[in-house]
């Protein structure tokens, strides 16, 4: 099954000056965050006149609970990935379509049709795939261009596990048409290792930042969208989400314990890459070993149980051996040698 949830993304430098009219006569709700809101709300002075729910940070089902759209038309999500993965949340169960407006180049939150939904302690609990439309991500580059550089750091590595995730579950083609539109789009994921990933160029935003927001925010949404289970997530973010059980890697971004769960992935497919991939998460300084993370040895086989009952649930393509799965993640405790 293809599902696309944006009808429209607009990435310009004046890209919020256009909300105004796109809401019309409309009545709105905003969820807004707390860091990113203040820049748009300086760039656009008139959504400070709308109702508003202050997102306190995960997105949970008490937290898309929490928010009363009072009978608005539209909702406008103004935030990170999790804030917006709450807003179609909320969209989706109060049957009203979705703006979005990140603040933040760190996911593909906001061009996927799922949330991932976390417990309230943090942990993940599942994914929520469903129908929602979104009428427009607006992508300003004033917003983009003065967020923080780590987040955008992580929005790359997680973009790059695209290419590597759908080369796991369906090879290098396909004869589904969704799945290998999906696969083509992967390997434009995968030339961002090419990109300067440095705060210098982030911070220029120049052709190549451009060419990478887009592919963070747009593009690698658009890898799952158009083959579903055949592209969408395998290892990488199986490994993310066992890891997010231990309070150590609460801190660390969503693409910073991805990176790490690509080099488990990779391993486990005996992959030519792993060692580039290693050098390229260490030059961008991503956690590359458990001891990175805060985890202990002993700590170990409750990851490799968490990874194996999140694979397990994904249904992969061939099951992974429990024991060379273990071998793999004790390799990856900590860093022997440089």
């Amino acid at each position: 099954m293809i599902r696309q949830a944006v009808l429209e993304y607009d990435h310009a430098a004046d890209a919020l000056d256009r909300l105004d009219e796109l809401i019309g006569a409309r009545s709105v709700h905003v969820l807004r965050g707390q860091n990113g809101y203040p820049t748009v709300e300086r760039l656009l002075p008139s959504i400070q006149t709308y109702p508003a729910t202050t997102f306190r940070g995960e997105c949970t089902d008490r937290e898309a609970d929490r928010v009363d759209l009072d009978g608005a038309d539209v909702l406008i999500a103004v935030g990170g990935g999790k804030l917006v993965d709450t807003a179609k949340l909320v969209a989706v169960r109060n049957g009203v379509p979705l703006i979005v407006i990140p603040t933040l180049a760190s996911n593909c939150a906001a061009f996927t049709p799922l949330s991932v939904v976390y417990r309230d302690d943090g942990s993940y609990d599942r994914y929520d795939v469903f129908r929602v439309v979104i009428e427009r991500v607006i992508v300003d580059a004033r917003v983009i261009a003065s967020s923080p550089y780590d987040y955008y750091r992580a929005g790359v590595i997680d973009t790059v596990a695209k290419f590597y995730e759908a080369r796991y579950l369906s090879g290098d083609a396909s004869t589904d048409a969704g799945v290998d539109a999906g696969l083509a789009l992967s390997k434009q994921c995968h030339r961002l290792l090419e990109l300067e990933l440095t705060e210098t160029a982030f911070r220029s935003y120049g052709e190549g930042t451009r060419y990478a927001v887009d592919h963070v925010l747009a593009i690698g949404g658009a890898v799952g969208g158009f083959g579903d289970a055949g592209t969408r997530v395998a290892v990488a973010h199986a490994v993310h989400n066992a890891l997010s059980q231990f309070e150590t890697t609460h801190p660390f971004l969503h693409g910073d314990k991805v990176g790490f769960g690509l080099l488990v992935q990779e391993s486990l497919r005996g992959s030519e890459d792993v060692a580039r991939l290693r050098a390229w998460l260490e030059t961008v300084e991503a956690p590359t070993t458990l001891e990175a993370l805060g985890l202990s040895t002993d700590e170990i086989p409750f990851l490799v149980a968490a990874v194996m009952r999140e694979t397990t649930l994904q249904q992969l393509p061939e099951p992974i051996d429990y024991d060379y799965l273990k071998i793999i993640i004790e390799n990856l405790q900590k860093t022997i040698y440089k």
